[in-house]
């Protein structure tokens, strides 16, 4: 009367469930090392744009004050060694931002010289902006900042027209 369940029936049973189970682990495992990687990529992203209007907005604020100072608190992005800015109307030639073989040499920066970008985050100078007509001091065509705790020792220094830039202690 009482019929007993076959063992095999039983033992492939449980191996379809655990092979079941281990696809859906590795699913969800897949799934959310993808959804983490999205969400520093994008907290990246807000660093950079937070960075660059940041900067833009030392820049804006204080050109039109005629002799005012400004030391910017800035919180550069982890992935960027330096921050290099060139100088409005100059040329990189020559310089050892442009010179093939120097520790300043810079190919992505030297390239883009003399265009509407005169802000560069390094290592590689891809993101660049613009902060608008500025010079630097010492009469050189560039200045670049080394990151230090994600900060740079950067001073502004209103001329009416443009903005200085340089370094200080």
């Amino acid at each position: 009367m009482f019929r007993r369940k076959s063992r095999k029936a039983q033992i492939v049973g449980q191996v379809f469930i655990y092979a079941i189970s281990i696809i859906m682990i590795t699913l969800i495992l897949a799934y959310g090392y993808k959804a983490i990687k999205d969400f520093s990529k994008r907290g990246e992203e807000v660093a950079l744009i937070t960075l660059k209007s940041s900067v833009q907005n030392a820049f804006r604020g204080i050109l039109s004050d005629y002799g005012t100072i400004k030391r910017p608190d800035l919180d550069i992005p982890g992935n960027y060694k330096k921050v290099c800015f060139i100088e409005s109307g100059s040329s990189g030639v020559g310089t050892p931002l442009c010179m093939a073989g120097t520790t300043d040499y810079e190919p992505l920066v030297c390239s883009a010289w003399g265009g509407r970008d005169n802000a560069f985050l390094i290592p590689d100078g891809s993101d660049a902006f613009n902060v608008g007509e500025i010079t630097i001091e010492g009469g050189v065509p560039y200045a670049c900042f080394d990151v230090v705790n994600n900060k740079i020792n950067l001073q502004l220094k209103s001329l009416g027209d443009k903005v200085e830039i340089s370094t200080y202690e």
